[in-house]
């Protein structure tokens, strides 16, 4: 019977990371950002209803789907992130489930849920066995996410702000890493939670 082990954390806190290290272990990873953007591709129904929604100045010249001028909509009006949520969580969890079944068909031991807002979504907690967390603190947290996007500290809060706080994810969670460290450290890490879940893995020297 599969394990099936939603990953999250919050952005910047190193959750592709550690998704990262299942997929190089040969574990599959069901990866939520990754279906959320092919239902939005060009000529999708979920892309359809975003021009419906926010009007044609969300889309490119090419017709693809602009997210940064949707970002600076919705990150800071929460009315307009529930109503993106409403548009396409349908399709989306659709998608999520059929992927969590090819898994289980397949008899996988372990299916890891790569999901950003696990907490937050509210239809994904039913879906998994355990959730793992990658934790680092929020201070860092923002610090990152300026750097590697670019944000000034308002829009990094507005980012923030429109997840749970990472202590909340924290403490709610049956697995934690912490991801304040190198990425040596994650192996060990990743390692002890398969035992805990039952699954032996022995690392090598490289990692």
């Amino acid at each position: 019977m599969s394990y099936v082990l939603g990953l999250t954390g919050s952005i910047a806190t190193g959750k592709s990371t550690v998704a990262q290290i299942f997929k190089e272990w040969g574990y599959p990873v069901v990866d939520a950002d990754a279906i959320a953007h092919a239902v939005v591709a060009p000529g999708s129904e979920g892309l359809a209803r975003i021009k419906e929604a926010f009007g044609a100045g969300v889309l490119n010249p090419d017709g693809s789907l602009n997210r940064h001028t949707l970002g600076q909509i919705v990150f800071h009006d929460p009315a307009q992130r529930h109503k993106l949520d409403q548009l396409n969580g349908g399709l989306i969890r659709a998608a999520i489930q059929a992927e969590l079944d090819r898994y289980r068909a397949a008899e996988a031991p372990l299916i890891v849920l790569d999901i950003p807002l696990l907490y937050e979504g509210g239809h994904y907690l039913a879906m998994v066995d355990g959730v793992l967390v990658a934790y680092v603190p929020a201070a860092l947290e923002k610090a990152r996410l300026m750097e590697r996007d670019g944000l000034s500290a308002a829009d990094a809060d507005a980012r923030i702000a429109a997840q749970l706080p990472i202590e909340e994810k924290r403490a709610r969670a049956d697995f934690v890493t912490d991801n304040t460290g190198p990425l040596a450290a994650l192996y060990p890490q990743v390692q002890q939670i398969l035992a805990q879940i039952g699954i032996t893995h022995t690392l090598r020297n490289e990692e």
